[in-house]
């Protein structure tokens, strides 16, 4: 699949909020470098205050006009009944939805500093990429133009998912892949498998430390050769992970966080992983959130590649 055939359809759902439409930037961006086409949702159900339905079509068709300026066409326009996310979720994959933008904020305003409900619900029940943006401090949309993508992984299958979708915006935005895996110390154990609080195993840590830098960095060349500006790098982690990765990917030193939904929790994590939930509700670049499109099994390890215990993704790392 080509990078253009990728997101050759967007959806952007809307409620009437200008902080809805901080999403429009990102949306248009995308459109215009693979040749996609950008369709609006807005729903009229139980979930937001009420409104007049033909008021909303009235703003529907509005934004519709103010859009088609920049986009060249019109685009589709659907005012839809029923639950917020449910009908969403159905409604893109009626039309064939390659990837929905949308912002953290609607219509809860400035007040919803966490992540918004129908934000949330989608990115775990769409089945389809999700582009979560996140408005400039005073409301306004932010400008899209990435030129670094954040893609944290942890050596798995599941977790690399993200990384088709990520090369493909990479390649349409002229951006580089930053690969990175966090990697904490191994607990001392005993010869009963009791782990001591008190340190850790130095060989084990280096060992598990060299093992990740391997698979970053042949994952990165991976990329290279697919034509994808791509480098990869392993660091010790000195926070629980969703910490870790907010630490490096602050504005200036990323534009973009790219992570797939699942990780090592493989199919018991039937939800969004915690990782992924801390960085899109508190991350200040954009955060694109892939699910994984089928079960995809484990990675066999090579042969001297250092095993060690799998944290749950998101779970905090301790010596306990």
């Amino acid at each position: 699949m080509s990078d253009s055939a990728m997101f050759r359809s967007i959806l952007v759902p809307v409620d009437g909020s200008t902080l809805a439409e901080a999403a429009f930037p990102a949306a248009l961006a995308i459109a215009h470098r693979s040749g996609g086409k950008v369709q609006l949702a807005m729903v009229y159900g139980d979930n937001f205050p009420p409104a007049p339905m033909r008021l909303d079509q009235s703003y529907l068709d509005r934004i519709r006009r103010q859009l088609s300026e920049s986009l060249g066409y019109e685009p589709r326009c659907e005012l839809l009944e029923g639950p917020v996310a449910p009908t969403l979720s159905k409604h893109a994959r009626n039309i064939g939805a390659d990837l929905i933008v949308m912002t953290t904020h609607g219509r809860g305003g400035v007040q919803r500093t966490w992540l918004g409900s129908v934000t949330d619900q989608l990115v775990r029940s769409s089945g389809i990429p999700v582009l979560v943006v996140r408005p400039a401090p005073d409301g306004s949309p932010a400008p899209f133009n990435p030129s670094e993508i954040l893609v944290p992984l942890d050596g798995s299958d599941l977790a690399e998912t993200v990384l088709k979708p990520a090369a493909a915006l990479a390649r349409l935005c002229d951006a580089e892949i930053s690969l990175l895996q966090v990697v904490y110390p191994v607990p001392v154990s005993g010869d009963a498998g009791i782990t001591f609080p008190a340190g850790h195993d130095e060989e084990l840590t280096t060992l598990t430390r060299e093992s990740a830098s391997k698979y970053v960095g042949e994952t990165a060349l991976r990329l290279r050769n697919e034509g994808v500006k791509a480098s990869g790098v392993a660091i010790m982690g000195d926070d629980t992970l969703p910490q870790t990765l907010l630490k490096q990917a602050r504005p200036g030193r990323v534009d973009l966080i790219a992570i797939a939904t699942h990780g090592r929790g493989g199919l018991r994590r039937l939800v969004l992983g915690s990782v992924a939930d801390k960085l899109v509700r508190t991350a200040e670049v954009p955060v694109l959130v892939v699910p994984p499109t089928r079960p995809a099994r484990r990675r066999r390890e090579a042969p001297g590649m250092v095993r060690v215990k799998a944290l749950e993704v998101g779970e905090p790392f301790s010596f306990a």
